[in-house]
């Protein structure tokens, strides 16, 4: 089973496209799980709007609190996070799941895809190309990859590194540094699972990599 985790704050706008991609989905054996993170605005009653899914929600701690929260809650042997604006293709567990299947020691890796850029009318407006890459962990330091919208982990690689950690942003970047430095391999599926959307009110345009220094001096 796969256990995709939205952690959503304030994002009423677009939860219903990330919902509704993730029960479109031509791939069955998934549990959906939605984390309202201290939400002001309508997120947690557009996510109680819909049956047979796992609402929590909790007082607001952030993109990684949310995560942890989903996957404590979870049972699935695989996780998978989606970001509240973000939308799947129809077919991306299916696909991710095909290439898990012929991956040796696929429980000790970090599985990530490119993506195309939508606006905020759901309209493609560019694609981002990933690459693969030789010195993950030199590589990693030098310059972020692995959106974590496009992302499929295995349990076992939290039994071995822990939960996210709880940062106001930039959770994704300090977990992808601690898994390679500890012998996790980041691997490139190289098919478009993701739509990623692009809109002012992101937290990547707010806050950008404000904590990258400090994240990667604790792993020189």
């Amino acid at each position: 089973m796969i256990s995709v985790i939205i952690p959503v704050y304030n994002c009423e706008k677009y939860l219903y496209y990330a919902i509704n991609s993730v029960l479109n989905q031509n791939y069955d054996d998934y549990e959906l799980i939605v984390v309202d993170d201290g939400s002001t605005d309508r997120s947690l009653d557009v996510a109680l709007e819909y049956h047979g899914i796992t609402v929590l929600s909790k007082v607001n701690g952030g993109t990684g609190s949310a995560l942890n929260y989903g996957i404590e809650h979870s049972k699935g042997e695989w996780i998978k996070w989606l970001s509240a604006d973000d939308m799947l293709y129809f077919d991306a567990l299916k696909t991710m799941m095909k290439y898990v299947s012929t991956t040796p020691k696929h429980d000790n890796c970090i599985f990530y895809t490119p993506y195309d850029i939508i606006n905020e009318e759901n309209e493609v407006i560019g694609h981002f190309e990933e690459y693969p890459k030789i010195e993950q962990f030199e590589n990693m330091k030098k310059c972020f990859f692995g959106n974590g919208s496009t992302t499929l982990i295995h349990r076992n690689v939290f039994k071995k590194i822990g939960l996210f950690a709880e940062l106001p942003h930039s959770e994704d970047y300090e977990f992808w540094l601690r898994a390679l430095s500890k012998g996790v391999r980041m691997e490139l599926i190289p098919e478009y699972t993701l739509r990623y959307r692009n809109h002012p009110d992101q937290l990547t345009h707010k806050v950008g990599g404000t904590l990258d220094n400090e994240i990667k001096a604790k792993y020189t």
